[in-house]
C-alpha cells in the first residue's frame, strides 16, 4: 500500500491522488515515504513533492496541472499569482505560471507539465485574494492591471490587453468600477514600485471615461458602450417567447411540504448535492452528508467541499432562500451578491464579478460580456409580466442560465433563484436529480436553438411533482427512497426515473 493510501484523509498531510507533499508529514510518515522512494514506488519531483512511480508521463503532467495551485504553494509559499497569470487563467497554455515573492525569485522551477516563473515582488497586498489551502494569493484586479500595463514582455499582457480589460470592466461595472480601480492603483503603486505604471493606468482610465462621456470610444465594444446599455436583442426576443408561453400555461401548484427544522436542512442538503453533482462537483451522498451536516470538508478536496456548503448555505439561509433579487436595475447586482457568497472560497472563479470573456456550452455561445448588463436588466423586468410562483421560477431559471453572466456557477445560481421564487410563493422547492439532468439540458437547448418552450416548462413541472413526494424528515430513509427511484444514476439510457409508487416519473 502506497503512502498516498495510508495517509489519505489525515489533516496533517496533503495527498493529491498520486501526488504527495511532504510538508506536514509526521516523522513516521516521512520514514515510510523514504522507504517507498527507495523501493521505487514513489519518485521525487523536487524537494517536498513526490509522485507515484507507476504514472505514465502524460498522466503525470495532467495530474500536476490539475493540482498546480497546491504545488506552486509548496515551491513558493506565501507567493502571489501575478502578472499575465493573474489577468488570465493562472496557468498559461505553455504550462507556465508567474508568481511574485519578495525573497524567492529569479528562477524557473520545472515540473512535468508546469513551469513556475519566480519574479521579485511584494507578498500579499490589499485586494489580493487568498487561495484557500494553498499558501498562495491571487493578485487583485488592480494589482494585476498595474503589473500588466507596461511594455509587452513574456510575463506581461501589455497595454492593449489592459485597455480591452478596462472597457469590459466599465461595461459590466459602470464608471464607478473604473474609478475604484484608479483609487486603488494610487494606493498600490508605491508598495509595488510601479509609480510609472500607475500613471499609464490613470491615463487610460481617464481617456476611457472621457470618451465614454462623449460617445467616442473607438473599439467595437467601446462603440456599443457609447450607445448606452447595449442588449442582446435575439436573447430578449427568445425570453419573450418563453414569457408569453408561461403567461398562458396551466402549471401545478404544489405547496411547500417540508417543515422547518431538520427536514428543511435535509431538503437543502439534497438540493445542494444534486445541483453540484450535475455541474461536475461529484461526491458520494455519504460524503456530502458529512460535509454539510458534520462540517467535515474532504481534506483532499477543500474547494469542492465548500462548493457544496455554498449552495446549501444559500438554500437554507434568508434572504437567499426566499427572496429572489429585485427585478430591473438591481437584479444583476443582487445576483452578484449571491454569486460572491456562493463561491467565496474560490477567488480564482471571480466570485461576484461578471464574466469578461465569452463562455460556451458545446456549440451554444452565451450572451457576450458587453451585453450582459443590459440584457439581464431588461430580461429581469420581463419576469414581472410572468405569473408568480412556478411560472416565474421557470423563467428565472432560464434567464440566468441563458445569459450565463459569470465565469462559473451559473447553473447552480439559476436553480437557487428559481427555488427562491418558489419558497417566496409558499411552493415546494425543485430538485433536478442526476438521472434527469441530461433531459433538462436537452429541453433548455431546444428552447435556445428552436424557440420551443414547451419541453423546458414541462420538464421542470415534472420535477416539481417528483421531488414533492419524499419525506425529508429522516435522512437515511430519504436516501433509500431516492436510490430506489434511480435518482443517483447517470445514464438515462440504462435507467429510468421512477416515482415512489413504482410508476414512471416521466410518462410519455
Amino acid at each position: 500500500m502506497l503512502l498516498t493510501d495510508t495517509i489519505a484523509g489525515k489533516r496533517q498531510a496533503d495527498t493529491l491522488g498520486d501526488l504527495v507533499l511532504s510538508a506536514g508529514l509526521t516523522p513516521a510518515q516521512m520514514r515510510k515515504l523514504q522507504r517507498e522512494v527507495k523501493a521505487g514506488k514513489l519518485v521525487k519531483l523536487r524537494k517536498g513533492i513526490y509522485a507515484a512511480a507507476h504514472l505514465a508521463p502524460d498522466e503525470l503532467r495532467l495530474i500536476v496541472r490539475q493540482h498546480w495551485q497546491k504545488l506552486v504553494g509548496t515551491v513558493v509559499p506565501g507567493g502571489v499569482v501575478s502578472y499575465i497569470s493573474a489577468l488570465t487563467s493562472g496557468i498559461q497554455e505553455d504550462g507556465t505560471v508567474t508568481v511574485s515573492h519578495p525573497a524567492i525569485y529569479g528562477k524557473k522551477v520545472d515540473l512535468p507539465g508546469l513551469t513556475i516563473v519566480e519574479v521579485r515582488g511584494p507578498g500579499p497586498l490589499p485586494y489580493d485574494m487568498p487561495l484557500q489551502g494553498t499558501g498562495l494569493h491571487w493578485a487583485g484586479r488592480t494589482r494585476c492591471l498595474l503589473e500588466n500595463v507596461g511594455q509587452s514582455a513574456p510575463r506581461r499582457a501589455g497595454r492593449e490587453k489592459v485597455e480591452q480589460y478596462l472597457v469590459a470592466v466599465m461595461t459590466s461595472g459602470g464608471e464607478k468600477a473604473l474609478n475604484d480601480i484608479r483609487d486603488q492603483a494610487a494606493s498600490l503603486a508605491n508598495p509595488l514600485g510601479m509609480e510609472k505604471e500607475e500613471q499609464i493606468l490613470r491615463t487610460i482610465i481617464g481617456a476611457l471615461l472621457g470618451s465614454h462621456a462623449r460617445g467616442e470610444l473607438s473599439t467595437r465594444d467601446g462603440r456599443l458602450v457609447a450607445q448606452g446599455t447595449p442588449v442582446d436583442a435575439e436573447r430578449l426576443a427568445l425570453l419573450e417567447v418563453l414569457a408569453a408561453y408561461l403567461r398562458t400555461s396551466i402549471l401545478p401548484r404544489i405547496e411547500e411540504r417540508v417543515p422547518t427544522g431538520v427536514a428543511r436542512h435535509h431538503c437543502a442538503l439534497i438540493e445542494s448535492y444534486f445541483s453540484n453533482y450535475v455541474e461536475g462537483t461529484k461526491f458520494t451522498i455519504e460524503e456530502a452528508c458529512d460535509i454539510v451536516l458534520n462540517n467535515r470538508p474532504v481534506t483532499t478536496r477543500p474547494k469542492d467541499s465548500h462548493d457544496v456548503l455554498g449552495v446549501f448555505r444559500l438554500a437554507i439561509t434568508a434572504p437567499f432562500r426566499n427572496n429572489p433579487p429585485v427585478c430591473g436595475e438591481d437584479f444583476l447586482e443582487g445576483l452578484q451578491a449571491w454569486h460572491a457568497d456562493m463561491l467565496k472560497m474560490r477567488p480564482e472563479a471571480n466570485p461576484g464579478q461578471l464574466k469578461l470573456e465569452p463562455n460556451y456550452a458545446g456549440n451554444t455561445k452565451f450572451v457576450e460580456p458587453m451585453l450582459v448588463r443590459g440584457t439581464m436588466k431588461e430580461g429581469s423586468r420581463l419576469a414581472l409580466s410572468v405569473p408568480e410562483g412556478l411560472a416565474r421560477a421557470i423563467y428565472y431559471a432560464f434567464l440566468i442560465s441563458e445569459i450565463h453572466p459569470f465565469d462559473d456557477g451559473n447553473g447552480r445560481l439559476s436553480r437557487l433563484v428559481m427555488n427562491a421564487e418558489l419558497t417566496r410563493a409558499g411552493l415546494h422547492r425543485i430538485i433536478i436529480p442526476t438521472l434527469f439532468h441530461p433531459q433538462y439540458v436537452d429541453c433548455a437547448r431546444n428552447l435556445t436553438r428552436n424557440r420551443q418552450p414547451e419541453g423546458f416548462v414541462c420538464s421542470i413541472a415534472k420535477m416539481a411533482r417528483w421531488c414533492a413526494q419524499f419525506d425529508y424528515a429522516d435522512l437515511k430513509p430519504l436516501i433509500a427512497q431516492l436510490t430506489g427511484t434511480n435518482a443517483f444514476e447517470e445514464s438515462p439510457v440504462q435507467y429510468k426515473l421512477w416515482n415512489l409508487d413504482g410508476s414512471s416519473a416521466l410518462p410519455d
